[in-house]
Protein backbone atom coordinates (compact mmCIF):
# COMPACT_ATOMS: atom_id res chain seq x y z
CA UNK A 1 0.00 0.00 0.00
CA UNK A 2 2.81 2.42 0.90
CA UNK A 3 4.53 1.57 -2.36
CA UNK A 4 1.38 2.46 -4.40
CA UNK A 5 1.04 5.80 -2.54
CA UNK A 6 4.66 6.73 -3.26
CA UNK A 7 4.21 6.03 -6.99
CA UNK A 8 1.11 8.29 -7.05
CA UNK A 9 2.88 11.22 -5.39
CA UNK A 10 5.80 11.05 -7.80
CA UNK A 11 3.42 10.96 -10.78
CA UNK A 12 1.53 14.08 -9.60
CA UNK A 13 4.84 15.99 -9.14
CA UNK A 14 5.95 15.15 -12.67
CA UNK A 15 2.63 16.34 -14.12
CA UNK A 16 2.77 19.62 -12.18
CA UNK A 17 6.35 20.27 -13.32
CA UNK A 18 5.39 19.69 -16.96
CA UNK A 19 2.50 22.15 -16.66
CA UNK A 20 4.76 24.92 -15.28
CA UNK A 21 7.19 24.54 -18.24
CA UNK A 22 4.51 24.74 -20.92
CA UNK A 23 5.04 27.83 -23.14
CA UNK A 24 2.50 30.61 -22.86
CA UNK A 25 0.40 31.39 -25.88
CA UNK A 26 2.41 33.38 -28.43
CA UNK A 27 5.78 32.45 -26.93
CA UNK A 28 8.26 30.22 -28.81
CA UNK A 29 9.12 26.92 -27.25
CA UNK A 30 12.34 26.76 -25.27
CA UNK A 31 12.17 30.48 -24.23
CA UNK A 32 9.11 30.61 -22.06
CA UNK A 33 10.91 31.74 -18.95
CA UNK A 34 14.10 33.29 -20.45
CA UNK A 35 14.36 37.08 -20.96
CA UNK A 36 17.71 38.55 -22.19
CA UNK A 37 18.64 41.68 -20.23
CA UNK A 38 18.99 44.85 -22.39
CA UNK A 39 22.46 46.37 -21.98
CA UNK A 40 23.23 50.06 -22.26
CA UNK A 41 25.08 49.36 -25.50
CA UNK A 42 21.99 47.77 -27.08
CA UNK A 43 19.78 50.54 -25.78
CA UNK A 44 21.87 53.08 -27.63
CA UNK A 45 21.72 51.36 -30.99
CA UNK A 46 20.17 53.59 -33.62
CA UNK A 47 21.56 56.78 -32.06
CA UNK A 48 24.76 56.85 -34.18
CA UNK A 49 27.40 58.75 -32.19
CA UNK A 50 24.93 60.06 -29.62
CA UNK A 51 26.40 60.15 -26.12
CA UNK A 52 24.50 59.62 -22.84
CA UNK A 53 25.78 61.05 -19.57
CA UNK A 54 24.37 61.49 -16.10
CA UNK A 55 23.28 64.81 -14.58
CA UNK A 56 26.37 64.63 -12.36
CA UNK A 57 28.62 64.28 -15.42
CA UNK A 58 26.88 67.23 -17.10
CA UNK A 59 27.78 69.34 -14.08
CA UNK A 60 31.33 68.02 -13.84
CA UNK A 61 32.01 68.67 -17.54
CA UNK A 62 30.65 72.20 -17.29
CA UNK A 63 28.30 71.62 -20.19
CA UNK A 64 26.27 74.70 -21.10
CA UNK A 65 23.39 74.62 -23.59
CA UNK A 66 22.23 77.92 -25.07
CA UNK A 67 20.26 79.08 -28.12
CA UNK A 68 22.53 79.44 -31.15
CA UNK A 69 23.33 83.10 -31.61
CA UNK A 70 23.35 85.17 -34.76
CA UNK A 71 25.61 88.16 -34.88
CA UNK A 72 27.47 90.72 -36.91
CA UNK A 73 30.85 89.15 -37.48
CA UNK A 74 33.81 91.20 -38.57
CA UNK A 75 34.18 89.99 -42.15
CA UNK A 76 37.95 90.36 -42.32
CA UNK A 77 39.17 87.13 -43.86
CA UNK A 78 42.72 86.19 -42.82
CA UNK A 79 44.65 84.24 -45.47
CA UNK A 80 48.33 83.43 -46.21
CA UNK A 81 50.08 85.70 -48.69
CA UNK A 82 53.39 86.13 -50.53
CA UNK A 83 55.02 89.40 -51.60
CA UNK A 84 56.29 89.72 -55.19
CA UNK A 85 57.68 92.40 -57.48
CA UNK A 86 55.28 93.88 -60.01
CA UNK A 87 56.55 92.48 -63.35
CA UNK A 88 55.19 95.56 -65.13
CA UNK A 89 57.62 97.66 -63.09
CA UNK A 90 60.63 95.37 -63.43
CA UNK A 91 63.12 95.50 -66.30
CA UNK A 92 66.14 93.35 -67.16
CA UNK A 93 68.65 95.37 -69.11
CA UNK A 94 71.10 94.04 -71.71
CA UNK A 95 72.94 95.21 -74.84
CA UNK A 96 70.91 93.25 -77.49
CA UNK A 97 74.22 92.92 -79.38
CA UNK A 98 77.69 91.55 -78.63
CA UNK A 99 79.39 94.28 -76.62
CA UNK A 100 82.27 95.01 -74.28
CA UNK A 101 81.71 96.76 -70.93
CA UNK A 102 83.68 100.02 -70.81
CA UNK A 103 82.31 101.61 -67.63
CA UNK A 104 79.61 100.80 -65.05
CA UNK A 105 77.77 103.79 -63.57
CA UNK A 106 75.61 102.15 -60.87
CA UNK A 107 75.85 99.65 -58.05
CA UNK A 108 73.44 97.35 -56.21
CA UNK A 109 70.75 99.23 -54.32
CA UNK A 110 71.28 102.53 -56.14
CA UNK A 111 68.19 104.58 -56.89
CA UNK A 112 68.02 105.49 -60.57
CA UNK A 113 65.82 107.78 -62.64
CA UNK A 114 64.23 107.09 -65.98
CA UNK A 115 66.78 107.70 -68.75
CA UNK A 116 69.79 107.60 -66.40
CA UNK A 117 73.00 106.00 -67.76
CA UNK A 118 73.63 102.59 -66.20
CA UNK A 119 76.73 101.55 -68.17
CA UNK A 120 78.87 102.48 -71.20
CA UNK A 121 79.47 99.68 -73.70
CA UNK A 122 81.26 99.33 -77.02
CA UNK A 123 80.48 97.15 -80.02
CA UNK A 124 82.31 96.99 -83.33
CA UNK A 125 79.16 95.62 -84.96
CA UNK A 126 77.07 98.49 -83.68
CA UNK A 127 79.78 100.95 -84.78
CA UNK A 128 79.42 99.65 -88.34
CA UNK A 129 75.63 100.00 -88.15
CA UNK A 130 75.97 103.61 -86.95
CA UNK A 131 78.48 104.37 -89.71
CA UNK A 132 76.06 102.89 -92.22
CA UNK A 133 73.30 105.10 -90.91
CA UNK A 134 75.44 108.24 -91.21
CA UNK A 135 76.30 107.26 -94.79
CA UNK A 136 72.61 106.76 -95.59
CA UNK A 137 71.80 110.09 -93.96
CA UNK A 138 74.39 111.90 -96.11
CA UNK A 139 73.14 110.14 -99.26
CA UNK A 140 69.56 111.09 -98.42
CA UNK A 141 70.45 114.73 -97.88
CA UNK A 142 72.25 114.83 -101.27
CA UNK A 143 69.30 113.29 -103.12
CA UNK A 144 66.88 115.55 -101.27
CA UNK A 145 68.69 118.67 -102.49
CA UNK A 146 68.89 117.31 -106.06
CA UNK A 147 65.18 116.57 -106.07
CA UNK A 148 64.27 120.01 -104.74
CA UNK A 149 66.46 121.64 -107.43
CA UNK A 150 64.97 119.56 -110.28
CA UNK A 151 61.48 120.22 -109.00
CA UNK A 152 62.07 123.97 -109.12
CA UNK A 153 63.62 123.84 -112.59
CA UNK A 154 60.80 121.67 -113.90
CA UNK A 155 58.29 124.14 -112.54
CA UNK A 156 60.06 126.96 -114.39
CA UNK A 157 60.05 124.87 -117.64
CA UNK A 158 63.85 124.78 -117.59
CA UNK A 159 64.36 121.08 -116.76
CA UNK A 160 62.76 118.17 -118.57
CA UNK A 161 60.11 115.96 -117.05
CA UNK A 162 62.44 112.93 -117.32
CA UNK A 163 65.13 114.64 -115.21
CA UNK A 164 62.53 115.65 -112.64
CA UNK A 165 61.06 112.14 -112.34
CA UNK A 166 64.51 110.55 -112.06
CA UNK A 167 65.52 112.96 -109.27
CA UNK A 168 62.25 112.24 -107.49
CA UNK A 169 62.75 108.46 -107.71
CA UNK A 170 66.32 108.67 -106.40
CA UNK A 171 65.13 110.85 -103.50
CA UNK A 172 62.39 108.42 -102.52
CA UNK A 173 64.81 105.46 -102.67
CA UNK A 174 67.32 107.31 -100.47
CA UNK A 175 64.54 108.12 -97.97
CA UNK A 176 63.49 104.46 -97.79
CA UNK A 177 67.09 103.37 -97.21
CA UNK A 178 67.46 105.93 -94.43
CA UNK A 179 64.26 104.79 -92.70
CA UNK A 180 65.49 101.19 -92.85
CA UNK A 181 68.78 102.22 -91.25
CA UNK A 182 66.91 104.08 -88.49
CA UNK A 183 64.81 101.00 -87.78
CA UNK A 184 67.98 98.93 -87.39
CA UNK A 185 69.33 101.39 -84.81
CA UNK A 186 66.03 101.29 -82.90
CA UNK A 187 66.32 97.51 -82.61
CA UNK A 188 69.35 98.12 -80.39
CA UNK A 189 67.77 100.96 -78.46
CA UNK A 190 69.74 103.68 -80.26
CA UNK A 191 68.03 106.96 -81.12
CA UNK A 192 69.05 108.00 -84.67
CA UNK A 193 69.22 111.69 -83.76
CA UNK A 194 71.96 110.97 -81.21
CA UNK A 195 74.27 109.15 -83.64
CA UNK A 196 77.37 111.19 -84.37
CA UNK A 197 76.58 113.85 -81.77
CA UNK A 198 78.56 112.31 -78.90
CA UNK A 199 82.18 112.92 -78.05
CA UNK A 200 82.97 109.18 -77.99
CA UNK A 201 83.56 106.70 -80.86
CA UNK A 202 80.67 105.31 -82.90
CA UNK A 203 81.25 101.89 -81.36
CA UNK A 204 80.28 103.26 -77.94
CA UNK A 205 76.72 103.27 -76.67
CA UNK A 206 74.93 103.86 -73.36
CA UNK A 207 72.67 101.47 -71.49
CA UNK A 208 69.93 103.75 -70.10
CA UNK A 209 67.27 102.87 -67.53
CA UNK A 210 63.76 102.82 -69.02
CA UNK A 211 62.14 103.51 -65.62
CA UNK A 212 62.81 104.94 -62.20
CA UNK A 213 63.60 102.39 -59.53
CA UNK A 214 66.34 100.53 -57.67
CA UNK A 215 69.22 98.44 -59.00
CA UNK A 216 68.26 94.89 -58.00
CA UNK A 217 71.00 93.02 -59.88
CA UNK A 218 74.36 94.11 -61.35
CA UNK A 219 76.24 91.27 -62.98
CA UNK A 220 78.82 93.08 -65.10
CA UNK A 221 82.23 94.72 -64.74
CA UNK A 222 84.58 96.71 -67.00
CA UNK A 223 86.28 94.61 -69.68
CA UNK A 224 83.58 91.94 -69.64
CA UNK A 225 82.08 90.82 -72.97
CA UNK A 226 78.30 90.54 -73.04
CA UNK A 227 76.24 88.39 -75.38
CA UNK A 228 73.14 89.74 -77.15
CA UNK A 229 70.82 87.74 -74.85
CA UNK A 230 72.46 88.69 -71.55
CA UNK A 231 70.56 90.88 -69.04
CA UNK A 232 73.17 91.82 -66.42
CA UNK A 233 71.30 94.75 -64.85
CA UNK A 234 67.84 94.49 -63.26
CA UNK A 235 65.89 97.57 -62.25
CA UNK A 236 62.75 97.33 -60.11
CA UNK A 237 60.30 99.98 -59.05
CA UNK A 238 59.23 98.67 -55.66
CA UNK A 239 57.03 101.59 -54.64
CA UNK A 240 54.15 99.16 -55.16
CA UNK A 241 54.31 95.41 -54.63
CA UNK A 242 52.12 92.53 -55.62
CA UNK A 243 50.61 90.45 -52.82
CA UNK A 244 49.55 86.98 -53.94
CA UNK A 245 46.88 85.55 -51.61
CA UNK A 246 45.69 81.94 -51.28
CA UNK A 247 41.97 82.12 -50.51
CA UNK A 248 39.72 79.15 -49.76
CA UNK A 249 36.85 77.99 -51.91
CA UNK A 250 34.35 79.09 -49.26
CA UNK A 251 35.68 82.69 -49.52
CA UNK A 252 34.61 83.13 -53.14
CA UNK A 253 31.22 84.65 -52.33
CA UNK A 254 32.81 87.33 -50.15
CA UNK A 255 35.70 88.47 -52.37
CA UNK A 256 35.68 90.87 -55.31
CA UNK A 257 38.05 93.19 -57.11
CA UNK A 258 38.41 96.61 -55.55
CA UNK A 259 38.19 95.30 -51.98
CA UNK A 260 40.67 96.70 -49.50
CA UNK A 261 43.25 94.42 -47.91
CA UNK A 262 45.79 94.80 -45.13
CA UNK A 263 49.09 92.94 -45.03
CA UNK A 264 51.21 92.06 -42.00
CA UNK A 265 54.52 90.19 -41.96
CA UNK A 266 56.24 88.68 -38.93
CA UNK A 267 59.59 90.28 -39.76
CA UNK A 268 58.02 93.77 -39.53
CA UNK A 269 55.99 93.69 -36.30
CA UNK A 270 53.54 96.52 -35.90
CA UNK A 271 53.65 97.47 -39.58
CA UNK A 272 50.47 97.26 -41.64
CA UNK A 273 50.51 97.71 -45.41
CA UNK A 274 47.32 98.52 -47.31
CA UNK A 275 46.17 97.95 -50.86
CA UNK A 276 43.35 96.70 -53.07
CA UNK A 277 42.51 93.49 -54.90
CA UNK A 278 42.95 93.92 -58.66
CA UNK A 279 42.71 90.31 -59.90
CA UNK A 280 40.94 87.10 -58.92
CA UNK A 281 41.72 83.83 -60.68
CA UNK A 282 38.97 82.11 -62.64
CA UNK A 283 40.13 78.65 -61.54
CA UNK A 284 40.87 76.84 -58.29
CA UNK A 285 44.23 75.18 -57.85
CA UNK A 286 43.48 71.50 -58.54
CA UNK A 287 45.81 70.28 -55.78
CA UNK A 288 45.35 72.74 -52.91
CA UNK A 289 41.77 73.78 -53.84
CA UNK A 290 42.73 77.39 -53.18
CA UNK A 291 41.90 80.48 -55.21
CA UNK A 292 44.72 82.82 -56.28
CA UNK A 293 44.10 86.50 -55.59
CA UNK A 294 46.37 89.44 -56.39
CA UNK A 295 46.45 92.78 -54.63
CA UNK A 296 48.59 95.86 -55.19
CA UNK A 297 50.05 97.20 -51.94
CA UNK A 298 51.74 100.52 -51.22
CA UNK A 299 55.47 100.19 -50.44
CA UNK A 300 56.73 103.78 -50.67
CA UNK A 301 59.31 103.21 -47.92
CA UNK A 302 60.60 100.04 -49.56
CA UNK A 303 60.13 97.89 -46.43
CA UNK A 304 58.45 95.00 -48.23
CA UNK A 305 60.81 92.58 -49.98
CA UNK A 306 60.07 90.05 -52.67
CA UNK A 307 59.50 86.58 -51.25
CA UNK A 308 58.24 87.73 -47.85
CA UNK A 309 55.47 85.63 -46.32
CA UNK A 310 52.65 87.31 -44.46
CA UNK A 311 48.95 87.37 -43.67
CA UNK A 312 46.47 89.26 -45.81
CA UNK A 313 43.31 90.55 -44.20
CA UNK A 314 40.61 90.82 -46.86
CA UNK A 315 38.08 93.37 -45.69
CA UNK A 316 34.53 92.83 -46.93
CA UNK A 317 32.37 95.80 -47.78
CA UNK A 318 29.48 94.52 -45.65
CA UNK A 319 28.95 92.75 -42.36
CA UNK A 320 26.82 89.60 -42.39
CA UNK A 321 24.47 88.22 -39.74
CA UNK A 322 25.27 84.51 -39.55
CA UNK A 323 25.05 81.75 -36.92
CA UNK A 324 28.03 82.23 -34.60
CA UNK A 325 29.36 80.09 -31.75
CA UNK A 326 32.38 80.12 -29.43
CA UNK A 327 35.41 78.68 -31.18
CA UNK A 328 35.85 75.97 -28.49
CA UNK A 329 32.32 74.72 -29.15
CA UNK A 330 33.44 73.40 -32.56
CA UNK A 331 35.20 70.04 -32.29
CA UNK A 332 36.61 67.56 -34.79
CA UNK A 333 35.55 63.92 -34.95
CA UNK A 334 37.57 62.02 -37.51
CA UNK A 335 37.45 64.34 -40.56
CA UNK A 336 34.29 66.25 -39.66
CA UNK A 337 33.88 69.52 -37.76
CA UNK A 338 30.93 69.26 -35.42
CA UNK A 339 28.93 71.04 -32.73
CA UNK A 340 26.76 69.26 -30.17
CA UNK A 341 23.01 69.60 -29.69
CA UNK A 342 20.79 68.01 -27.01
CA UNK A 343 19.28 64.63 -27.87
CA UNK A 344 15.72 63.46 -27.32
CA UNK A 345 16.45 62.14 -23.83
CA UNK A 346 17.77 63.97 -20.81
CA UNK A 347 21.56 63.76 -20.64
CA UNK A 348 21.93 62.81 -24.31
CA UNK A 349 23.91 64.85 -26.85
CA UNK A 350 24.61 64.27 -30.51
CA UNK A 351 27.09 65.84 -32.94
CA UNK A 352 25.99 67.83 -35.97
CA UNK A 353 28.42 68.44 -38.83
CA UNK A 354 29.10 72.10 -39.65
CA UNK A 355 31.30 74.19 -41.92
CA UNK A 356 33.19 77.02 -40.26
CA UNK A 357 33.62 80.49 -41.70
CA UNK A 358 35.23 83.68 -40.45
CA UNK A 359 36.69 83.78 -36.95
CA UNK A 360 36.96 86.87 -34.77
CA UNK A 361 37.44 87.54 -31.06
CA UNK A 362 36.80 83.94 -29.98
CA UNK A 363 33.69 83.48 -32.14
CA UNK A 364 33.35 81.63 -35.42
CA UNK A 365 30.69 81.49 -38.11
CA UNK A 366 29.10 78.11 -38.77
CA UNK A 367 26.83 76.71 -41.46
CA UNK A 368 25.01 73.40 -41.30
CA UNK A 369 21.78 71.69 -40.29
CA UNK A 370 21.25 74.04 -37.37
CA UNK A 371 19.57 77.44 -37.20
CA UNK A 372 19.82 80.56 -35.10
CA UNK A 373 17.81 80.11 -31.88
CA UNK A 374 18.12 76.31 -31.72
CA UNK A 375 19.79 74.83 -28.61
CA UNK A 376 23.48 74.05 -28.92
CA UNK A 377 26.32 73.19 -26.56
CA UNK A 378 28.47 76.31 -26.08
CA UNK A 379 30.73 74.95 -23.33
CA UNK A 380 32.00 71.44 -22.55
CA UNK A 381 32.06 70.29 -26.17
CA UNK A 382 35.62 68.97 -25.87
CA UNK A 383 34.61 66.52 -23.11
CA UNK A 384 31.66 65.29 -25.18
CA UNK A 385 33.94 64.73 -28.14
CA UNK A 386 36.42 62.86 -25.94
CA UNK A 387 33.62 60.65 -24.60
CA UNK A 388 32.53 59.70 -28.11
CA UNK A 389 36.03 59.00 -29.39
CA UNK A 390 36.92 56.91 -26.33
CA UNK A 391 33.77 54.79 -26.77
CA UNK A 392 34.58 54.35 -30.45
CA UNK A 393 38.07 53.08 -29.60
CA UNK A 394 36.70 50.77 -26.90
CA UNK A 395 34.16 49.29 -29.31
CA UNK A 396 36.88 48.72 -31.90
CA UNK A 397 39.05 46.85 -29.37
CA UNK A 398 36.04 44.82 -28.24
CA UNK A 399 35.55 43.47 -31.74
Amino acid sequence: MKKILLIFIVSVAVILTSCNNTPKEGEPEGHATEEAPETEEHAEEGHGQEVHITPEQVKEMGIVVEPLKGGLVNSKIQRPATVKFNPDKTVKMGPRISAKVEKVQVDLGDNVSKGQALAYLSSMELGKIKAGYLSQLSHFQTKQKAYQREKKLYGEKISSEADYLQAKAEFENARADLESSKATLELFGIAAENVGNQDYPLSYFVLNSPLSGVVQERNLSPGQTLSPNSTPIHIVNNSEMWVMVDAYERDIAYIQTGQAISLTVKSLPGKVFTGKIDWISNALDPDSRTLKIRAVVNNKKGLLKEGMYGTAGIINNEERKNPIIPVDAVQKIETEQVVFIPGDEEGSFKPVEVITGNENNGWVEIAGNIKIGEPVVTAGAFDLMSTITSKTRSAAHGH
